[in-house]
């Protein structure tokens, strides 16, 4: 025990003994020497002749007081226009004999879309006929009472009689007329009854309600059909709808009557359209309002389905510097562009103001009248950073 704290104590002699203390005086750094107006200069300025400006594709403008335009970009979908959509039904139930007409083709309002075997409307096509034969004989008769009464042969009551049966039945052909237009037995058709030309009483024909483009079928010869089957949908589509999402923050910027730029992001094709209805209620689903713009379509170039993009402008600042965004540089808070000097093409700080998809306000660093870069600036900020890297080398 009493070795082991013999070379404990000698252990800590030996450290404590070595350890030696330091004053460390600071030693003051080289003085930073100014940089030259030369090297000042290398930096920031890139000096190019005419056929280097030339070669390199350089476009100047002058600064100049404009209009900024800010808007919302939002994605949106074309849809069919509800009051232009009809949904074909037959008046009766019925074996098609006939399916006039294919998806794609275009019809006109009257045009026969089908044709419909129904003993039930052979019924309702007997009672016209019925209520006709019971109108002529009922002018008959009153026409031979008044002629009795007239020499006074017949009793009034008799003639008044006569008079109240013809005026019946002539309200009864009325009525089985309206019928028949009900099921959509038109004039033509109703023409032909009246001469007692309608060859088959069963078969009825389906016309198209509205002009458009044939864009459902659901009917095959031969097959039994209720009135509840819808058997054609047809659609016009020289107008539809743009159906938009607008989010919370932006609903209070959207309104009736603006007008929207429609862009399809596949083939960059544009059209305007007009917002004539917005939501005042937020989906719980979409967490947004539903905008409709009513958009022009007698090219039929806008398919119903195809998403696009859409452009809503909100507010115009005007009298302010507005430059191209492809003159800047930079990135968010230390935006830069290239102003043209006596020098050279000199790098500028700028600060920016609102912007949008385009152009940017500039705040400060670049005044009305200079000249500046508006395009390839990408490589004159390679060619400064270049020199600066070959410079500090």
């Amino acid at each position: 025990m009493n070795r082991l704290k013999f070379l404990f104590y000698g252990f800590m002699a030996f450290i404590l003994g070595g350890i030696t203390f330091y004053t460390v005086i600071p030693y003051p750094p080289p003085a930073e020497q100014p940089m030259t107006e030369n090297e000042h200069e290398h930096e920031t300025t890139v000096k190019l002749t005419d056929e280097q400006i030339q070669r390199l594709g350089l476009k100047f403008a002058h600064a100049e007081e404009g209009s900024l335009i800010l808007s919302l970009s939002l994605r949106g979908k074309i849809i069919l226009h509800p009051d232009r959509l009809a949904h074909v039904f037959p008046p009766v139930a019925g074996v098609a004999k006939a399916g006039t007409k294919n998806i794609g083709n275009e019809v006109k309002r009257g045009d026969v879309v089908a044709i419909i075997e129904s003993s039930e409307m052979a019924d309702i096509k007997a009672n016209f006929r019925a209520t006709l034969s019971k109108l002529k004989l009922a002018a008959s008769v009153l026409d031979r009472e008044e002629k009795l009464f007239q020499e006074k042969i017949t009793p009034q009551g008799e003639f008044l009689n006569a008079k109240n049966a013809y005026e019946e039945a002539v309200i009864n052909v009325q009525l089985a007329k309206q019928r028949l237009k009900t099921f959509g037995i038109g004039d033509d058709e109703i023409e032909k009854l009246l001469n007692d030309e309608d060859p088959d009483l069963r078969l009825y024909a389906i016309h198209a309600p509205i002009d458009g483009t044939v864009i459902m079928r659901h009917i095959t010869q031969g097959e039994y059909i209720e009135n509840t089957t819808m058997i054609y949908e047809i659609a016009d589509l020289n107008t539809v709808w743009v159906e938009v999402g607008v989010f919370p923050k932006d609903i209070y910027n959207i309104r009736t009557g603006q007008v929207v730029t429609v862009v399809n992001p596949i083939t960059q094709k544009t059209a305007q359209a007009k917002i004539i209805y917005v939501s005042p209620i937020i989906s719980d689903e979409t967490i947004t309002a539903k905008a409709i713009a009513e958009l022009d379509n007698s090219q039929r170039y806008w398919k119903p389905g195809t998403f696009i993009i859409t452009t809503i402008p909100t507010e115009r600042i005007k009298d302010q510097i507005t430059v191209p965004k492809t003159a800047i540089q930079g990135t968010p808070g230390k935006e830069f562009m290239f102003v043209k000097t006596a020098e050279g093409i000199e790098k500028r700080n700028v600060k920016l103001g609102a912007s949008n998809e385009t152009q940017a306000i500039i705040l400060t660093g670049l005044k009305k009248g200079e000249e500046y870069v508006t395009n390839q600036t990408f490589l004159l900020r390679a060619e400064l950073e270049k020199d600066t890297v070959e410079h500090e080398d």
